[in-house]
């Protein structure tokens, strides 16, 4: 029975390993200077060399006639581990050994001796499907194992393996191969084997293999058993849909659409996915952009030389916007195949898409942009005599202080309500007309007083004006005012009068509460504290009611007096005692 091509030609040792030299140093360098980790972790995509590189790793280690870092390949332990034979190299499966009894399996044989050879190794491969309790189980092991054991785990997802476990191995991460190292791999075994293969046919696998040296074996493997490796055999296994097609359809689009569309269409009708043309699409399209914005990038972008020359010399046809637009027509495109739309749908909504937002670009000569200048067509007068609209208000200018009015003004709020008092300390009044306005020089202050129970009463405390209005920048608020025959309120009567004078105007009830809608949405007694509103209230109270420390202080006075008469009349008592005896 023939072998696979990519068991043949899994590499033996490092200088095989393919596009993996940062890995093989770490590895080499380990064993050069007798540095040997008790537990490895190598991540990677698929088919990239982790479960070859472990394999290598472990004859080396265990090779008793080494050279260098390399194994020598032919002692018996170098065959047994490349044959699979060696006891003292165990491979598992973590997809299908993840459970916790595998585990306690793998503990238990441990701690025994290596038959031949210098350590025992374990190599698990996809270690990210293990259960949790397998790792939980695996965890104590993993981190104190016995000195001749060496754990080696592979992953294509390094993510999912938990933080304790990778915590306690060296993460060697292996990287996906170049499409140019593939193609040199693919050379090489189709001048081993003797197969006869074009070199445009072996790059257009070395693209499909997405980075996979695995994949690029048996996709040769493949075009080789239906004959000669040619680029329709190649075009023929994968449905159409090839780079050179790619290369045809570009030069279509840009002089014959409709034949364009022809082309495409046989494309889905040779049985190509719609993601995959739409993929190998945006990668001409982007290669014929980054050419067309920067022609020296065409040495970084892995393709031939005959891929090089065409894409050097279509892109003097295109410009870069057109390019950009049809990437992004395309990507549209990728996403809607990936939903699952159908192929003849994919493909007219395409051509739609291509036909509103990118007309078919003709041959065009790539000049030099100016960049763009514009002359005022409107002289400045004509823009002062028409002010901007948005402009509602000028700005504030500054009040000067009148200070007579603000000290009458504070002799009256004083009488009345301390919060008054306190808040016209930061006014700077003026007349306005038949106005009072008080410019707040603070919000805070402005906000107090715009509090409508202090609004109500600043609005009738001063009845000579016919509106008392707060005003903080370009905001204005009028205080409402009290509707009575007389707005003024007479100052309280002194303590030690209990009736009013025939002078003093009758108290007057306070007015029911009218209807006043701020002019926010938020309520306004929010921006006073309560702890501010407290200690106004205990001063205000104080200061209502004088009585009452006068009254503290003429009963201390009085007990004073009365202490001092029982003082005096005891010691004339006493004397006189003293004088009767």
């Amino acid at each position: 029975m023939s072998v696979s091509l990519y068991r043949k030609y899994r590499p033996q040792d490092f200088s095989s390993l393919v596009g993996q030299r940062a890995a093989v140093e770490v590895l080499a360098n380990s064993i050069t200077k007798d540095r040997v980790g008790h537990a490895y972790l190598f991540s990677g995509s698929r088919g990239c060399g982790k479960t070859s590189a472990a394999r290598i790793f472990a004859k080396a280690l265990n090779c008793t006639n080494r050279n260098g870092f390399e194994p020598c390949g032919e002692c018996d332990n170098c065959r047994e581990i490349t044959s699979g034979d060696s006891l003292d190299v165990i491979e598992i499966d973590g997809a299908s050994n993840n459970g916790v009894e595998n585990i306690r399996g793998l503990k238990e044989n441990v701690a025994l001796a290596p038959f031949n050879s210098r350590y025992k190794v374990y190599i698990i491969d996809e270690v990210h499907m293990l259960s949790q309790g397998a790792f939980n189980a695996l965890l104590k092991t993993l981190e104190e194992p016995p000195e001749h054991v060496i754990f080696i785990m592979a992953t294509t997802e390094p993510h999912k393996v938990p933080v304790t476990i990778r915590s306690r191995c060296q993460h060697i991460p292996f990287r996906s191969i170049t499409p140019d190292d593939i193609y040199t791999r693919l050379d090489f075994v189709c001048k081993s084997e003797g197969i006869t293969s074009e070199p445009e046919a072996l790059r257009e696998i070395s693209r499909q293999a997405d980075g996979a040296l695995r994949d690029a074996l048996s996709l040769l493997e493949q075009a080789a058993s239906a004959g000669d490796v040619t680029l329709a055999n190649i075009e023929a296994l994968f449905g159409a849909g090839s780079r050179p097609a790619f290369e045809r359809w570009i030069v279509s689009l840009r002089g014959n659409p409709g034949e364009a569309y022809s082309s495409l269409k046989a494309m889905f009708d040779a049985g190509a996915s719609g993601v995959r043309v739409f993929e190998e699409m945006f990668s001409i399209v982007r290669d014929l952009w980054l050419v067309s914005k920067w022609k020296n990038i065409a040495d970084n972008l892995g393709i031939s030389s005959q891929e090089k020359t065409f894409l050097l010399d279509e892109a003097s046809h295109w410009t870069a916007d057109n390019l950009h637009s049809l990437l992004n027509v395309v990507l549209k495109s990728l996403t809607d195949a990936r939903l699952g739309v159908r192929n003849d749908i994919l493909l007219g909504t395409f051509m739609l898409r291509l036909e509103a937002g990118n007309e078919p670009p003709q041959t065009v000569t790539v000049t030099r942009r100016e960049p763009l200048r514009i002359e005022p067509t409107i002289s400045a007068p004509a823009l002062s005599e028409s002010p901007m609209p948005a402009i509602t208000a000028p700005a504030p200018q500054p009040v000067k202080e009148d200070t007579a009015l603000k000290e009458s003004l504070l002799e009256i709020a004083r009488e009345k309500n301390l919060v008054l008092w306190c808040g016209l300390f930061d006014a700077r009044p003026y007349v306005r007309g038949k106005d009072l306005v008080l410019d707040m020089g603070h919000k805070y202050c402005y906000e107090v007083l715009r509090v409508y129970r202090t609004a109500f009463e600043l609005g009738g405390l001063f009845p000579e004006y016919e509106n008392v209005i707060l005003r903080y920048l370009l905001s204005e608020f009028t205080c409402p005012k009290i509707e009575t025959e007389s707005a003024t309120v007479a100052p309280e009567s002194p303590a030690n009068d209990t009736k009013p004078t025939p002078d003093m105007p009758p108290e007057i009830d306070t007015p029911p509460t009218p209807e006043y809608v701020p002019e926010s949405d938020e309520p306004q007694e929010k921006h006073e504290p309560s702890a501010f509103r407290e200690f106004i209230r205990d001063l205000t109270r104080l200061k209502s009611k004088p009585e009452v420390i006068l009254q503290k202080k003429k009963d201390s006075q009085e007990d004073n007096e009365t202490d001092n008469d029982e003082s005096e009349a005891e010691t004339e008592s006493e004397s006189e005692g003293d004088n009767e005896e």
